[in-house]
């Protein structure tokens, strides 16, 4: 199977990202297909992340400073940026690109071609994100990796990660998301969240509200598990961070990191399109861009007090795009009262809200742009030395903006 042909494939499974129609969630096909491929995700330790803010982050640190250290750790994220290989990262790979470790083509169409194979006869096939995991696990059991750091996709209880017997599981900040999947409270979303939490498994959460703490104290009661909460009373260290040095302490006996490693991997580390700042180069003259996939309105708060910290003085243009399903009317509650200009856009999702439903459903009529590069170019247009350009609503909108202004080699 040629790489195109991978994507041709994976192009043609029911795909959630990409259409939120009517949906069984459920582990039974994901299981089912694991266990007639010898359950790989058995043969390598892992680490469980779930969340509704920032658990790619807190991977990719974890990840960082593992790989810093020295160990063959794998890392399994979503959803890609630009190119889908993102989702499948491990620390002795060698690539161009946005990342400099994701999995190559050759080895990525093998996998997929390897479920294809075994999926012939199925007619209830996997989906297209459990078909990703499943690669993921079958390369990091092919690999042979030490650790595996492991973010759920939607949810937890029901997410295709969640096969998972992890050494440890990871709660960042539960939040207000996915109300038709995951339920129209926090109580309600934050029992699907700790569903990752297994017997034997230490627990590692963010502080969280107060029901979502009841919760999680519940199962991990339910769980007979070792619940810890970060906390920094100095307020000087992000929440990811307490997260990830944390969970590095709890793996300390099996997995010793030094300092150095820790240090270099802060430095190194890179995760695109969160909070991410770029200087573009137009009719000579350079402008910069506040880059953030912020898709609920607790990122959105998050956002705006990094920008009222960092960019006090700055003139805002914002350019905002986002999927129908979120909720756009509290994202921009939050975020366009410190925006002096605002411009709305649309990216290759079917999930894409319309320009039209945006004005409506934010009450501002802002200006429109068909898509990116478009918007891009109508706010340097208007832009004066003093202003900065935030990018934000979608992670979809943040890929886009990446291809737009960095134009990645390993698309």
């Amino acid at each position: 199977m040629l790489y195109s042909e991978a994507i041709t494939y994976l192009g043609s499974l029911c795909n959630y990202e990409q259409n939120r129609r009517d949906y069984d969630f459920g582990l039974k096909r994901i299981k089912k297909f694991l266990q007639g491929v010898g359950n790989p995700q058995r043969e390598f330790l892992s680490i469980h992340i779930a969340g509704s803010n920032g658990k790619g982050a807190v991977g990719n640190l974890i990840y960082s400073i593992l790989k810093e250290e020295g160990y063959r750790v794998g890392f399994f994220s979503s959803p890609h940026l630009i190119s889908i290989r993102e989702r499948i990262r491990a620390s002795f790979n060698s690539s161009q690109g946005l990342f400099n470790d994701i999995i190559s083509r050759r080895d990525f169409a093998d996998l997929i071609e390897k479920i294809a194979f075994a999926e012939r006869t199925n007619e209830d096939k996997l989906t297209f994100f459990e078909t990703l995991t499943a690669a993921a696990f079958l390369y990091f059991a092919a690999e042979d990796v030490d650790l595996a750091v492991i973010e759920t996709g939607l949810g937890g209880r029901l997410d295709a990660t969640n096969v998972l017997n992890p050494l440890i599981c990871v709660l960042s900040p539960i939040a207000l998301e996915h109300y038709q999947e995951l339920g129209n409270s926090l109580t309600k979303i934050a029992r699907e969240k700790v569903g990752i939490i297994k017997r034997g498994a230490c627990v590692i959460s963010a502080p969280q509200k107060e029901e979502v703490r009841k919760v999680i104290e519940k199962r991990c009661g339910e769980k007979k598990t070792e619940l810890f909460e970060v906390r920094d009373v100095s307020l000087r260290k992000p929440e990811n961070t307490l997260l990830a040095l944390k969970v590095l302490e709890k793996l300390s006996e099996r997995f010793p990191v030094s300092q150095k490693a820790i240090k270099r991997g802060f430095k190194n580390t890179y995760w695109p399109g969160r909070l991410e700042r770029i200087s573009i180069t137009k009719r000579n003259r350079d402008y910069q861009i506040l880059l953030d996939g912020a898709h609920n309105p607790s990122a959105a708060e998050f956002l705006k007090k990094v920008i009222e910290r960092q960019f006090p003085f700055r003139q805002i243009t914002l350019i905002f795009s986002a999927c129908r399903d979120k909720d756009i009317e509290g994202i921009s509650r939050v975020i366009f009262p410190i925006c002096k200009r605002v411009i709305f856009t649309r990216f290759k999702n079917p999930r894409c809200e319309t320009i039209k439903e945006l004005r409506k459903r934010t009450g501002v009529q802002g200006e429109g742009a068909g898509d990116i590069k478009e918007a891009l170019e109508l706010a340097c247009k208007g832009a004066s030395t003093n202003t900065l350009i935030l990018i934000t609503g979608s992670l979809y909108l943040a890929g886009e903006a990446l291809q737009v202004t960095k134009s990645p080699a390993h698309q």
